[in-house]
């Protein structure tokens, strides 16, 4: 007569060490083995304290199947959240992606020769085929290298306006021209009019977007500046010349591209020795020289760039007009500080701050910081050189102490995305890609 009483204890029991369980994983952080082994004690408890006080076999199975429904159905929320599903293109499988090369003129993203609406990824135009590359994107013009001409071409309705025999890469515009890495006739730089095409002018030599231990481009379209780095010869990497882009004039004869030298707004910024010197891109007058550390590590691209300390600890600021530096702290709590990507090539910058608790994206030019929840582990795994958006990868701890990989996209004015459960991911521009899924983030 007493083994219900004595079954319904033990029951008891049963759930509450699954329940001790359960919470003690939460506090210690366990791991989802113990909280498991927790929910299934619960599970069983629950079962047999079902089986004891009801009658009839319909009954107790109906009732046990929705307890464990619920129970089980309430362990896995509380560790993953409930499911979301979050805005994603719907594209055909062989459609090309966003890549490095992609870049936005307005509400559309131009990838190759095609343009696709940001936010839902329907095609507003296409011009030739998947190997056609962007030289230049701009909200009032693109221009599209399609393999045997390149053309010009209206972003708003894809209006082709005009078209050249100049193909190759495009490394720099003022708005009026484009430079061209041209290889028709051998290395040369081909300067293009922007409104109807034609050829202004022609030198020998490869025009590049900047030198970083030699000459370099990276994977952007041509970005804007009135000036243009030129190397004549390739086996004298440590020479270079800058070009006005109007006239293809030589302004100064003597850059060096053995280390660093890129313009950055009115002024030529060039590594020199232990220094960061900052010379008249018209005529190449000293306008000023400051110490650094590592003159040769400078990010950013607006009225201040920023290089870091030998230890890491702290960032340098450089004003670009005057050449005045100023150290700049990290935050109170922080370990180390890595400024987010060599490639940082947009005004705003950020740096990754890891900290006694978490990890955070810091701000050096406006102080603002952006946290990581639950960050355990961080990188940049991704930045878009045009436009500065960042892909983040890392890991986070959920309720029981187990380790996600997630990604997340980072915008230029300090916007943090939801995570996303992967471990590696391109962001470009607004678009955070995961294998063959396509994510506006706006």
């Amino acid at each position: 007569m007493n083994h219900p009483r004595r079954y319904g204890s033990a029951a008891g029991v049963v759930v509450l060490v699954g329940a001790g369980l359960i919470l003690a994983t939460i506090a210690w952080r366990w791991g989802h083995l113990t909280y498991g082994i927790g929910v299934a004690a619960v599970v069983v408890g629950v079962v047999w304290v079902v089986a004891l006080v009801t009658r009839g076999t319909t009954w107790r199975i109906v009732l046990s199947a929705g307890a464990v429904l619920v129970i089980v159905a309430g362990a896995v929320v509380a560790v993953t959240g409930f499911p979301q599903s979050p805005p994603r293109w719907n594209i055909p499988s062989d459609a090309q992606l966003p890549n490095e090369w992609s870049a936005r003129a307005g509400d559309l993203i131009i990838m190759g020769g095609t343009a696709r609406d940001i936010e839902t990824g329907k095609v507003a135009w296409a011009h030739a085929g998947p190997d056609a590359t962007p030289m230049l994107i701009d909200d009032g013009l693109v221009v599209i290298d399609t393999g045997s001409s390149s053309i010009g071409v209206d972003p708003s309705t894809g209006r082709e306006i005009w078209r050249s025999t100049v193909t190759g890469r495009g490394i720099a515009h003022d708005g009026k021209v484009l430079v061209v890495a041209g290889t028709r006739n051998g290395t040369e730089a081909v300067v293009l009019d922007l409104a109807t095409g034609a050829t202004l002018w022609r030198q020998n030599g490869r025009p590049v977007m900047e030198c970083d231990y030699g000459p370099t481009d990276r994977f952007s379209p041509a970005r804007e500046q009135s000036y243009v780095l030129l190397v004549r010869n390739e086996e004298r990497k440590g020479s270079a010349e800058l070009l006005d882009l109007t006239e293809g004039r030589t302004t100064i004869g003597d850059v060096d591209c053995s280390v660093m030298a890129r313009i950055v707004g009115d002024v030529l910024l060039q590594a020199d020795g232990r220094t960061l010197a900052g010379r008249s891109p018209a005529d190449g007058q000293r306008l000023w020289s400051t110490p650094a550390e590592r003159p040769w590590d400078v990010y950013g691209s607006g009225s201040m760039v920023f290089t870091p300390t030998t230890d890491r600890r702290n960032l340098v600021g450089i004003d670009v007009t005057t050449g005045r530096s100023s150290r700049l702290a990290p935050p109170p709590g922080t370990r180390n500080v890595k400024l987010a990507s060599a490639e940082q090539r947009t005004p705003e910058v950020w740096a990754l701050l890891e900290r006694d608790s978490g990890a955070a994206l810091w701000n050096p030019g406006t102080g603002q910081i952006t946290e990581i929840p639950d960050a355990v582990t961080i990188r940049v795994e991704s930045v878009d050189m045009s436009s500065g958006w960042m892909g983040l990868v890392g890991a986070t701890r959920d309720l029981t102490g187990a380790k996600r990989d997630q990604c997340w996209a980072f915008s230029p004015d300090g916007r943090l995305s939801d995570p996303f459960p992967d471990r590696s991911c391109l962001v470009d521009d607004g678009l955070l890609k995961i294998q063959q899924d396509v994510h506006p983030i706006l």
